[in-house]
């Protein structure tokens, strides 16, 4: 037997605010006797969390080398080991189905560089001055405290704004709460937390931008009437606006295109995904960025329309003729997107569109992905049918695609709700090149069977890894940073050389962070000397600056 600990040095940065992660494989040779499977298992999250039930399988396609490629987080280190497990579906959820084959092994990520080092919050509260309470997520010690300081007025002459600064770790979560005055407790019961590094808590909402003094919660307009010329038939959708959508009228917004439309928000035949709750409470609590949803109704051609042209449709109209996904696909692309794009500000370009279904919607939703990535950068195929003969066929014979794809499946139910199609589909992609945790996710969601209510569970999983909120612009940086000129995260009598140089352009401001840093980029940006917050950096900061210093 021989172990195979890898390391590759690709960091993952989707997007420039991403969490940033490094490409580990492991790899083991090991023969197995017929109905095992080899699985890594380690001691943080993209392991496991040391349960056995969601170590990660190995995939076989060189074997006896089983291997997996696997997207973790910069800075850790960590331990994990090598284990075989009984395959049958009916056994993975048993945390007791786990052999140990090697290992404990323990190895570190290179360490994450990002800007800034550390967290800061801003919060609208009455009390005077509010008490910040703070401690690492999942840590389960001690809350720190710490007195927030007054950044300026609130929303009315009784409210405050009010400043937390270098508490925690950048991108990392953190758990916290605020107390003011001698009960006074804010939430009134457990905490917020999030991943976040620059927020703004506002009314029990978290931001990543200055919210506006009123915000609008999340409204859904449902259009019964949408003729589709390429369907030759009516297509009803429904879309639900983000919160704040009308005040925040300088903002667009990433759309998600959700298939079985009856049942996304509302409760239709076979119940409901309950969608706009699950989307309102994760952009509520900081945990994915604010998306525009377009559910798309069904009609009685819902086989027809979601099964790709590669295979025959079993049942319903078109029954033994081919799919006609491709016709679907044209009527999204060609006729409903353009009337989105054009009545919502939203980002109509490829990375920013997304798509999720189940079951056949599942299939078409991977369709959408792999055979219009010219539209589609992101997927969601939930409990997909992959019984179906010719399309997964040919994904898995297919290269590798520019998609990030959250697969899943539930392990009860008929046929394990498909959990190993499922798999050998994860194992296919695997085997061309896609990342665990990078731009493929996995999940089996334990005694789900096939219907709405699993996958309303799972779909707080896919929305995170399709939008997390460490991929949004967070705007409140340029606000909160503002005139730390030397990158340290700190605005003080440092930075006075730093914001001179900056008077006179970048390059002269670069050049002076370089020659003190050993040639290395500036991790913050120029426009951190933009004191007074004009968009461009010239002498009218002068004041502003001086007023930031002063205010030490």
């Amino acid at each position: 037997m021989r172990t195979l600990p890898l390391v590759a040095v690709t960091c993952l940065v989707p997007l420039a605010s991403a969490i940033e992660r490094e490409h580990v494989t492991f790899a083991i040779d090991h023969v197995t006797a017929s109905g095992q499977s080899m699985y890594v298992l380690g001691d943080i999250d993209e392991l496991g969390s040391g349960n056995p039930a969601y170590a990660v399988r190995l995939e076989p396609s060189a074997y006896p080398t089983w291997r997996a490629t696997i997207a973790i987080r910069r800075g850790l280190t960590f331990t994990y080991r090598f284990g075989w497990r009984n395959d049958a579906v009916t056994a993975w959820k048993d945390p007791s189905n786990w052999n140990l084959v090697s290992g404990p092994f323990t190895m570190s990520t290179s360490a994450a560089q990002p800007y800034p080092l550390q967290k800061g919050v801003y919060y609208h509260s009455l009390w005077n001055p509010p008490t910040l309470h703070w401690r690492l997520a999942g840590s389960e010690g001690d809350f720190t405290a710490t007195v927030m300081t007054d950044a300026g007025p609130g929303r009315n002459e009784n409210e405050r704004r009010w400043r937390g600064a270098h508490f925690g770790q950048a991108e990392r979560g953190v758990e916290f709460y605020f107390t003011g005055g001698e009960f006074g407790r804010d939430p009134a019961s457990g905490w917020y937390s999030t991943v976040l590094d620059t927020i703004f808590v506002q009314d029990a909402n978290l931001y990543d931008y200055v919210p506006p003094p009123v915000v609008s919660p999340p409204q859904q307009t449902n259009f019964g009437t949408f003729f589709s010329t390429i369907l030759g038939e009516n297509r009803p959708y429904r879309v639900l606006r983000p919160r704040g959508y009308t005040q925040n009228t300088w903002k667009r917004y990433p759309v998600l295109y959700m298939h079985d439309g009856q049942n996304v928000f509302d409760v239709g035949p076979f119940g409901s995904w309950d969608a706009d709750t699950t989307a309102n409470l994760y952009t509520r609590r900081g945990w994915m960025r604010e998306v525009l949803i377009v559910a798309v109704d069904n009609t009685a051609n819902r086989a027809r329309d979601y099964i790709p042209p590669d295979d025959i449709v079993p049942i319903g109209p078109g029954s033994g003729a081919p799919g006609r996904a491709n016709l679907y696909a044209a009527f999204l692309i060609s006729e409903l997107k353009p009337v989105i794009d054009a009545a919502y500000r939203t980002y109509p370009d490829r990375v920013h569109t997304a798509t999720i279904g189940s079951s056949l919607g599942g299939v078409v939703a991977l369709y959408l992905g792999w055979d219009h990535n010219a539209t589609f950068a992101k997927c969601g195929p939930m409990s997909g049918s992959w019984w179906l003969p010719n399309f997964p066929a040919r994904v898995l014979s297919e290269p590798y695609r520019d998609l990030r794809i959250y697969l899943d499946s539930g392990d009860s139910g008929t046929s394990n709700d498909g959990a190993w199609g499922t798999m050998n589909l994860r194992d296919g992609l695997m085997a061309k090149g896609y990342v665990l945790e990078g731009d493929l996710r996995h999940v089996v969601g334990y005694n789900h069977q096939h219907n709405e209510a699993a996958w309303a569970q799972r779909l707080p999983k896919a929305l995170d890894f399709l939008f997390p909120i460490s991929e949004a612009e967070n705007t409140l940086e340029e606000v909160f940073y503002r005139g730390d000129c030397n990158c340290d995260a700190h605005v003080d009598f440092d930075d006075i050389d730093y914001f001179v140089a900056a008077l006179s352009g970048d390059a002269a401001w670069r050049a002076l962070y370089q020659a003190q840093h050993d040639d290395a980029e500036p991790p913050c940006r120029y426009l951190n000397a933009d004191a007074d917050g004009s968009g461009g950096v010239d002498f009218d900061d002068i004041d502003a600056f001086v007023a930031l210093i002063g205010a030490l």
